[in-house]
């Protein structure tokens, strides 16, 4: 079904990027559970969903063409300009985004302005959250770490997206999904199908084996500019499969 069968979507991309949370009180026994999957404790607190801290999240409104970020500013490298440029590819053709920058005094201060953000945007007609495994990832991350910090902003949203029916998405469409048509084909990158479409690839400079090793570096805005790539190349995988995730009649 095409998509001029369904009502036009107001979409929200977003990504996020987040390291270990370690302290060490805490670091030998994420090691132990590290060791089990033979992944050093960074890697494995950045992973685990309660454990991973949210340095930084970007996002892009589909609707008023706007890309954003807030980032944890007590991180080393936290000072910043109000903005930043992001490059995107559109299909051979570069140019440059603003990506307008929001300093936040510590990750439950970033977790409350992005819920709070995602409360205003879902309160718009039609509106949607798009993501590539949120599902998987992102929306379990923003829950727990709301928790952990008694953020409420935003969390009854994060909790119907992930527990939406997959094959009926209306609140979210996680674009891993859509790709894998809900887990029939083999999952592959995001980066994969944003090269296959004739797009940049946002894994040019750094990946997310580069993120802690970034951080620790001061190099922050690098994070942000690299997770913001990713919203813009996950914004043009969407537009490329719009008939496909057009929203379905429940």
């Amino acid at each position: 079904m095409g998509a001029s069968s369904h009502p036009k979507r107001n979409a929200l991309v977003f990504d996020i990027e987040t390291i270990a949370d370690l302290t060490p009180a805490t670091r030998e026994a994420v090691a132990a559970l590290a060791k089990g999957r033979d992944m050093t404790a960074e890697d494995y607190g950045g992973l685990c969903p309660p454990l991973a801290r949210v340095a930084c999240i970007a996002w892009f409104d589909v609707t008023a063409q706007r890309l954003g970020a807030c980032f944890d500013s007590t991180l080393p490298g936290g000072a910043s300009p109000q903005s930043i440029d992001v490059e995107d590819d559109s299909g051979g053709v570069r140019s440059a985004l603003s990506c307008e920058l929001h300093a936040c005094d510590g990750e439950p201060q970033l977790l409350r302005a992005f819920g709070q953000r995602v409360a205003l945007h879902m309160a718009q007609a039609n509106a949607q959250l798009v993501t590539y495994n949120g599902r998987g990832f992102d929306l379990p991350v923003l829950v727990h770490r709301g928790i952990k910090h008694g953020v409420s902003a935003g969390r009854d949203v994060f909790v119907k997206a992930a527990r939406e029916n997959r094959y009926h998405p209306l609140l979210h469409i996680d674009i891993m999904d859509v790709v894998t048509f809900n887990g029939a084909a083999p999952r592959w990158p995001m980066a994969a199908y944003a090269i296959g479409y004739g797009f940049k690839s946002p894994k040019g400079d750094m990946d997310g084996s580069h993120v802690w090793p970034a951080v620790q570096a001061g190099r922050i805005l690098d994070v942000v500019r690299y997770c913001a790539g990713d919203v813009i190349a996950t914004k043009h995988v969407y537009r490329c499969l719009q008939e496909t995730v057009g929203t379905p009649k429940p």
